[in-house]
């Protein structure tokens, strides 16, 4: 028996509804979901319905769970937070953790690698209504990026997510605004609670300045750290967490040697108007 099943293709279709605050939109365009892969959490390990306004959330790069005590540090990260957006996602690897079957496992498979699947991954401790996996290929080594955006309900509210893994393999800020486009279609409908992270292979200062505009663009916000202790190359950033619609409650970097990227965590609480401003 598959550990993993795909999941079957299908459009994330953000219809109009009053109680999910969305707009509405033309058809968005298709989402290609034969390599996203779904394993549920055991029904008796299931989660009770969130009693709270507020969640956390952690964005880690796990670089494929090479490094010795991955595991061990992930264990640590699930038991402070409701959502886990992984990026470097080894399937082999994390079919060892002990806890998987307490959480919905979702992974937007890249490629794969003698026999292992590599992408991102998010986990969560309800399921989503709707999924989308996008795709960028590297122009120079031609191995895929995974982005992975889902739609959750958190008691009455909307939320949209949305785990991103940019490419890294490329001089072209052409190439990398191109990835980032591919989002714009979702963010652009989506008039919700949302949050955006990932590993942004922000090394370049020409990569940075087009992070931030597509950032100003949507109307997002960006979680500052203090101590600052992400990772960088070249002195910059590579990881982040952007929100808008929500409130931040508080933030943190965690420094690991569990992986070649350190770790960010943060909390956030649904404001009382979460619609942006036309």
């Amino acid at each position: 028996m598959r550990l993993f099943t795909p999941l079957p293709r299908v459009k994330l279709l953000l219809a109009c509804s009053v109680l999910f605050s969305i707009s509405c939109f033309a058809e968005l365009p298709a989402c290609d979901n034969q390599d996203l892969t779904y394993q549920p959490a055991l029904p008796e390990l299931l989660q009770a319905e969130p009693n709270s306004r507020s969640f956390s959330v952690l964005v880690w790069n796990t670089y494929k769970g090479q490094n010795e005590g991955w595991i061990e540090q992930l264990e640590q990260f699930s038991q402070q937070v409701d959502f886990m957006l992984l990026q470097e996602a080894s399937r082999e690897r994390f079919s060892q953790w002990s806890k998987l079957s307490q959480w919905h496992m979702y992974q937007a498979i890249a490629f794969e690698w003698f026999g292992d699947g590599l992408g991102v991954v998010n986990l969560a401790k309800q399921s989503s209504s709707e999924n989308c996996l996008v795709l960028s290929t590297e122009p120079w080594i031609r191995v895929p990026k995974s982005a992975l955006l889902q739609h959750y309900q958190w008691q009455d509210k909307s939320l949209l997510i949305v785990n991103v893994h940019s490419i890294n393999f490329t001089l072209s800020e052409a190439d990398y605004l191109k990835q980032l486009q591919q989002l714009s279609p979702w963010l652009a409908a989506y008039d919700g609670p949302l949050i955006l992270a990932g590993d942004f292979n922000t090394w370049s200062v020409g990569r940075l300045a087009v992070l931030e505009q597509f950032i100003l663009a949507h109307q997002l916000k960006t979680v500052s750290f203090k101590p600052d202790e992400r990772t960088r190359f070249f002195g910059k950033a590579l990881d982040y967490i952007f929100y808008r619609g929500l409130t931040l409650q508080s933030s943190q970097s965690v420094a690991t040697d569990t992986s070649d990227h350190n770790a960010l965590m943060a909390s956030f609480e649904f404001s009382t108007r979460s619609l942006r401003q036309r």
